[in-house]
């Protein structure tokens, strides 16, 4: 492979948030609850296990403590959710890491670029398959609620469904967590735990308020207080935290009353004035934060010593929860947070979007962009937010995250998406990205109504607004052979050889060109391509390109080229992660195996470009790689189960405004097969040399016998192999008996 096209440092997604595959710690004031770890014990044949219940019921305690007793006897992974998780490819990304660092048997690299429902269930199988060799293994998913995505959420349900049963996935959410339980739960293959059972007994409260916390409380005052505060775990600790401070506890105790909502309400306000004013600040301000450190606080309350204020906190505080062993990071649990931010708004009105905007600047600096995001667009600063998408969008798109883009762009006002070009184009771009055809269509429709303003530079790296609607339109032919020729000669006579999206033009009239049979001009594009796209890490176009000269190469019976642009093109997927976005990459070496005779080997690689391009949306591809498919199985005589690949791709297609070449690729498949013909099949020397693979020499003493080099006997056998459709001496003697060459 050439210079150009060597992988330099690949591509990647915003680092992992390890603390997020950490269980919560033990602390010494956390009440153990025997009852309820007993409760979630494994049985046989439960599949999952839910533990959903309202804020402050403890579930992450309850899970946390059933993990510590599970890791002694099997491996058990640990994942806390966030809205950022919605995205398949950051949410598999997560669940991946936290199972490798559990079971070292599953040793693939993490899904840097799956960004899409037909690469997720790619990733899915080789998870499954790869479970079953691991044994017992746990997974617990903490924040479940937090998934909204059906594509996210469908594929926690796909693996429960095809899941071995040594494995073992445990969800806590604070809402039914959207998967069929129903059925499971018809079959015993659900265990549930739910609000009810969470709340503290009697006992179990006293031995918090009084084993725990020291109180003294009468048995009766921890009645009283357990029946007013209806049990719920969260108002209990809160009482104990403002009980500390109160000398005569029986009458604090006595004056509680109505719901629970209206106690927090109220201990809130005793927990604060437990501590003084700038801990209170502390408190209070940085429960806007999500995650918190020392630094990040320092910037946002513009003071120096947050992080001895924090780590003293958390000493004394159930609420707020470290979330690494360094005691770098921390989280307020998520109720305590969230009536902190109610007590913000009313002491300090309107501080908020100032303390949000800090946290934008502080995370924008330190390259944390997808939550520099969030907090600009919490701030109400728009015009920051979109100035950092435009800045990330094509790196995050380049990796496969078409899904956090979209994300991003949903947490504008409505009213700002609909006129706003930067947005509408980014839009466009991610929803065609994600083979949402009829968003990006529309999305095209409002730019076009909104114009581009004069001057301000196009966030794609485009010269002119018309040269982006070209290259945006060129790139998704959605079967129409002839218009996307058009848009693709179009695009690259505006687009300027230095533009970022001049490789994406490039690629776009190669395939335009490849299917409507012109071969020579689509390889000097593809050409084009692979020399442009490197620089400007154009990595998605620069593989696909590398695929399809191979596949010119082999039609003009180029095999070692061949060769060479397929495992090019595989190396570039490989090294930048996008072996589960690029099908044709697969489809290259399985027909550059094809073309040496070895069938058995292509048959996966087909396989999988076929389950890769199968949902991408871009009919062109997925026929193209059905009708190479249906090609070897042909060969190798499964003749039932190419039929059902051709019917597949008759039906892709007939779907097709303009499919091109496809047509007269696929007719000669849909003819019944002729009996081969030993005279037109074999030559003389080939036959001779079938007739000596029968017996027991190796092909240096076959070349002895036949007065013939090593080199000359290897070189008849893989055309044997070739035109036998088969890969080895076995398959080879067996076929020729079947045709009665031998």
């Amino acid at each position: 492979m050439g210079e150009a096209t060597r992988p330099r440092e690949p591509a990647r997604s915003a680092p992992l948030l390890i603390t997020k595959l950490h269980p919560p710690p033990r602390r010494e004031q956390t009440l153990a609850r025997d009852r309820l770890v007993e409760r979630l014990r494994p049985r046989v044949g439960v599949k999952l296990t839910v533990v959903a219940a309202p804020a402050g019921c403890g579930k992450t305690t309850l899970l946390g403590m059933w993990r510590d007793v599970e890791a002694t006897v099997r491996p058990v992974a640990w994942v806390t959710l966030d809205e950022g998780d919605n995205d398949p490819l950051v949410l598999w990304s997560y669940l991946l890491e936290a199972l490798r660092r559990v079971c070292p048997g599953i040793d693939y690299p993490l899904p840097t670029s799956v960004g899409a429902p037909h690469s997720v269930e790619v990733l899915l199988r080789q998870l499954v398959n790869d479970l079953v060799e691991q044994g017992d293994v746990a997974l617990v998913v903490d924040d479940f609620h937090r998934l909204s995505s059906g594509a996210a959420r469908d594929s926690i349900a796909w693996l429960i469904d095809h899941a071995p049963s040594t494995f073992h996935l445990v969800i806590g959410s604070r809402s039914e967590p959207g998967l069929p339980l129903g059925a499971m739960r018809a079959h015993g293959e659900l265990l549930e735990v739910r609000a009810d059972e969470l709340g503290f007994t009697s006992s179990e409260a006293e031995a918090l308020l009084n084993g725990r916390l020291d109180l003294g409380l009468t048995r009766g005052d921890v009645d009283r207080l357990v029946e007013r505060i209806e049990g719920w775990p969260a108002g209990v600790y809160l009482a104990g935290l403002s009980l500390a401070g109160v000398e005569d506890r029986h009458a604090f105790v006595s004056t509680f009353g109505g719901m629970s909502r209206h106690v927090v309400d109220f201990l809130v306000d005793e927990v604060l004035e437990a501590h003084d004013p700038s801990m209170q600040s502390l408190m209070l301000r940085t429960s806007v934060l999500e995650r918190m450190c020392g630094p990040l606080c320092d910037a946002v309350l513009g003071r120096e010593d947050s992080a001895e204020l924090l780590s003293r906190l958390a000493r004394t505080n159930l609420f707020l929860l470290p979330l690494d062993d360094d005691g770098e990071w921390y989280r307020f649990h998520q109720l305590f947070a969230q009536l902190l931010r109610v007590e913000l708004e009313h002491r300090e009105p309107g501080l908020g979007a100032t303390l949000h905007r800090r946290a934008y600047v502080w995370h924008r600096e330190h390259g944390s962009i997808d939550e520099a995001i969030t907090y600009a667009q919490r701030a109400g600063a728009f015009a920051e937010a979109s100035e950092a998408i435009v800045e990330a969008w094509l790196r995050t798109a380049s990796i496969g995250r078409h899904a956090t883009v979209l994300a991003w762009l949903e947490g504008f006002p409505p009213e700002l998406s609909r006129r706003d070009p930067q947005l509408l184009l980014v839009k466009a771009w991610m929803c065609s990205l994600a083979g949402r055809r009829e968003e990006a269509t529309a999305a095209i429709a409002a730019l076009e109504r909104v114009g581009w303003p004069d001057q301000r530079p196009l966030p794609d790296g485009s010269r002119s607004f018309e040269a982006s609607l070209a290259t945006l339109r060129a790139g998704f032919p959605w079967g129409d052979v002839n218009t996307a020729y058009e848009n693709a000669l179009r695009a690259t006579e505006l687009q300027s050889r230095e533009s970022t999206l001049w490789s994406g033009a490039a690629w776009s009239l190669g395939m335009a060109c490849y299917y409507r049979g012109d071969l020579d001009a689509a390889d000097r594009w593809f050409d084009e391509t692979v020399e442009a796209g490197p620089p400007s890490e154009r990595w998605l176009v620069t593989a696909s390109a590398l695929a399809y000269r191979s596949l010119i190469a082999g039609e003009r019976g180029q095999v070692d080229e061949q060769q060479l642009l397929a495992e090019g093109g595989a190396e570039v997927a490989r090294e930048r992660g996008l072996e589960e976005v690029r099908g044709e990459v697969h489809v290259a070496m399985g027909v550059s195996l094809e073309a040496q005779g070895r069938l058995e080997e292509a048959l996966p690689y087909l396989e999988r470009g076929v389950a890769v391009l199968r949902s991408v949306g871009q009919p062109l591809d997925f026929a193209m790689a059905l009708i190479r498919h249906a090609t070897v199985l042909r060969a190798m005589g499964r003749r039932e189960h190419a039929a059902a690949v051709i019917a597949e791709a008759r039906a892709t297609v007939d779907s097709c405004r303009d499919s091109g070449i496809l047509v007269e690729r696929l007719e000669p498949l849909e003819q019944p097969p002729r009996a081969r013909r030993r005279e037109t099949e074999l030559s003389d020397r080939e036959v001779m040399v079938l007739r000596m693979l029968s017996g027991p020499l190796s092909e240096r003493d076959m070349g002895r016998e036949l007065y013939l080099s090593h080199n000359t006997i290897h070189s008849h056998t893989r055309s044997i192999y070739r035109k036998l459709g088969v890969s080895s001496r076995k398959q080879a003697v067996q076929r020729a008996l079947e045709l009665r060459i031998l």
